[in-house]
Order: structure tokens, then sequence, then C-alpha cells
């Protein structure tokens, strides 16, 4: 057994030079197709939740996990980190890894984020470190009843996707007040599941 101290981006670092760590996926600005959403998250890794302290290992499987997928941009990686921390301290849900057979890691590059409960609907948002994309379970339809107002409106991004696809809504943490608007957008994908 071998302990290394660091700061996460330190230990991402090593791991990276030494030939140990994970390696960045492509980055794909989009959430998952559910044929591959499907056949990725069936075996999902670790699950953190909501609903307790989030475990020292646990924290540090999560910032490995950004850190290893942000690349450099720092304020994506912040905006990110926070942006889970506030998620997982504040609502029931999950947060889980995706899984890929394509990367040396098993790991897909997006996390997802689920209700804390029956799971009827999968992922209410899927969230991709590398560039903080963050694609959400609604549809412009839902914002006007959200009333979010324009300047909150300029952080999100119709996407270009079938009438079938529940995931039209993408909302990039690029700073602190997209962030903010993100987590109101989670909240009503999470009410939106939970009602019906």
């Amino acid at each position: 057994m071998r302990i290394i101290e660091g700061t996460p981006q330190e230990i991402v670092d090593f791991e990276r030079l030494a030939g140990t760590g994970s390696q960045i996926a492509p980055v794909v600005d989009a959430a998952p197709s559910p044929e591959e959403a499907g056949s990725e998250t069936e075996g999902a890794t670790a699950t953190l939740s909501g609903a307790a302290p989030l475990a020292a290992a646990d924290h540090v499987a999560l910032m490995k996990f950004i850190y290893g997928r942000a690349g450099d941009d720092h304020e994506r990686t912040v905006q990110t980190e926070r942006f889970i921390m506030r998620l997982l301290a504040e609502e029931k849900v999950i947060v889980a890894f995706g899984r890929s057979s394509k990367t040396l890691d098993g790991l897909a590059d997006y996390l997802m984020i689920r209700d804390n409960g029956p799971q009827r609907y999968g992922a209410v948002a899927y969230l991709r470190p590398g560039n903080g994309g963050m694609t959400v379970r609604l549809g412009p339809d839902d914002l006007e009843s959200l009333g979010l107002g324009e300047h909150a409106e300029r952080h999100i991004q119709p996407r270009n996707v079938a009438a079938s696809d529940p995931y039209k809504l993408n909302c990039p943490l690029a700073d602190a007040g997209a962030a903010a608007v993100a987590l109101r957008l989670v909240r009503a994908a999470l009410e939106a599941v939970r009602s019906e």
C-alpha cells in the first residue's frame, strides 16, 4: 500500500504522469443517448447519496473524477465541485459515475444525478466535468412555470434533440450564476419526476 499526499489536482497529475490514473475521455456536450445511457448506467459504479454526510473516501473519489475529467479549466473544476457538493448537501439525490468500456478506468465522462427514491426515470441530469455541461430532464415549456427571468435564462441553452428526448435543456456551469440556475433546474426536474 502506498499513500500519496497532496491536493486532488496534484494526485491526479501524479497518477497521470505515473500511468496509474484515469484517462480523460473525449468530451461530448450532450446527455448520452437512451441506448448509451442504458448500457453504461446499468453497471454504474459507486453512488454518492445526499441522504448522509459524504464519507471521506467517497469525497476523494468524487474529486479525483472531477479533477481528472475537467482538465486545466480551474473555474469549471471549482464550479463543478461546488455544485455537486451543494446538491448532495441540500437534496435527496444520488450522484453516480457513469460506466464505459471505452476508458481505462471503466468510467464515462459524466456524472448522473438521480432522485433518491424509486427509480422510474433514470437520471434527472447528466453533468460532464470536462466542459461543465449539465443536461437536464426538462424542456423549454418547463421554463415558463419556473419564472426564472431573462437574467437566469441566458445561462440555459436549448438542445437540438428529437422530440422524444426528455433532456432538452443544457446549463453549462460557467460561473456561480449559472450554477445557481442549474441548481434550480435540477430541483425542478426532481420535483417533476417525483410527482409523476
